[in-house]
């Protein structure tokens, strides 16, 4: 018997959520063989799912090309068959599979097995966890049971306030007890003051850009390590110049997340919806610049839930590249009272997120 199906994914921000809700299901009682995943071939899915103890299945869908170039709009005539292959294909997994719930978290890979489970007469779970909710959310929630939001004023139809999905490792993650234990396993020096610059899963450049010059004004400070997770699509760009008294460490990309906020004092960072809840579960203090480019300028409403409770430091884009936001970062950095007030404000606003909210509804919504 197949009890629950996640379906969504594209992109991280869609799949570490998706992976969340799974990991959650399995803590409350369901059997590995009794949960299932769905997302996308194009998308990272495959290398965030590869170790998964449940089942995996991923349909051709893409996602719509906004680029105007040939190539671009090339992908986009190809789309129409791949969304109807990935509904054929989602409509013989529901066929085959019967699932008592299918739970979307949004995305361009989650339309197909959201639509099954509406022609199958099969509960649809929504799951929000940016205050803005995305497209394809939007449009699920006109025909779900339920939608979990990570924010109470989301505006969706029958909303519960549940917080959002976070993984397990971080749900329960103790950050001054694993502190000594994450700084050996990074390479980072027991005692330095330690600033995390993290651009998601794919690097922002934006981010990138601005590590020089917190190097630069970090050098007045005693015993800086400066963790900088560049992105794989930045890895082989020239480095920033680092001056002496400063410890530069770069990653293109980082797996063990959890270690690294244990690590660190300050995480340096976009306001990508998994990130904002990952910084309120586990408490930690922060340094917010949401991308100027988001939809609905949804990382800023994002961050300022954060910054508007004394949880965070917001910076604009703009912010960043002036020396009075470097200034603000390196500030924080060399004032622990100001991080562990940020800290601890951050882990007051991820009570909900640490809770069992969200796998209660999911479980209701198959009564």
């Amino acid at each position: 018997m197949v009890r629950a199906v996640v379906t969504g994914g594209g992109t991280s921000g869609h799949v570490i959520p998706a992976r969340a809700i799974l990991e959650a299901l399995l803590e409350s009682g369901y059997h590995a063989d009794e949960i299932k995943y769905v997302g996308s071939r194009r998308g990272v899915e495959k290398t965030l799912m590869q170790d998964a103890p449940w089942e995996s299945h991923f349909l051709p869908i893409s996602g719509l090309q906004r680029a105007l170039n040939l190539r671009a709009q090339v992908k986009n005539i190809s789309l129409v068959w791949r969304l109807g292959r990935s509904r054929v294909l989602a409509h013989r997994l529901m066929k085959k599979w019967r699932p008592q719930v299918v739970v979307s978290v949004g995305g361009y890979a989650s339309q197909p097995m959201a639509r099954a489970a509406k022609s199958f007469g099969v509960p649809l779970v929504c799951v929000s966890y940016d205050r803005i909710p995305g497209l394809a959310t939007r449009r699920q929630s006109r025909y779900a049971k339920v939608c979990a939001v990570a924010f109470a004023e989301t505006d969706l139809p029958r909303a519960v306030h549940t917080g959002a999905p976070v993984r397990r490792e971080l749900r329960e993650l103790k950050v001054a007890h694993q502190r000594s234990d994450a700084r050996q396993r990074l390479g980072i020096a027991p005692h330095a003051k330690c600033l995390a610059i993290v651009g998601g899963s794919l690097g922002s450049g934006v981010l990138n850009s601005a590590v020089g010059e917190i190097a630069r004004s970090s050098a007045v400070l005693n015993d800086v390590v400066l963790f900088h997770v560049c992105g794989p699509r930045n890895e082989n760009d020239n480095p920033p110049v680092i001056p002496a008294g400063v410890t530069y460490i770069r990653r293109s990309y980082v797996s063990e997340m959890a270690d690294l906020y244990a690590a660190c004092d300050v995480l340096l960072a976009r306001a990508g919806a998994s990130t904002v809840a990952e910084i309120a579960t586990v408490g930690i203090a922060s340094v917010l610049v949401p991308w100027a480019g988001a939809a609905d300028n949804h990382q800023l409403l994002n961050a300022s839930w954060l910054s508007d409770q004394g949880a965070s430091v917001l910076l604009t884009e703009d912010e960043l590249s002036r020396p009075e936001g470097i200034q603000k970062i390196v500030d924080v950095v060399a004032n622990e009272h100001t991080q562990k007030d940020l800290a601890a404000s951050a882990y007051a606003l991820g009570a909900l997120h640490r809770g069992p909210s969200l796998v209660e509804v999911i479980q209701n919504a198959t009564a």
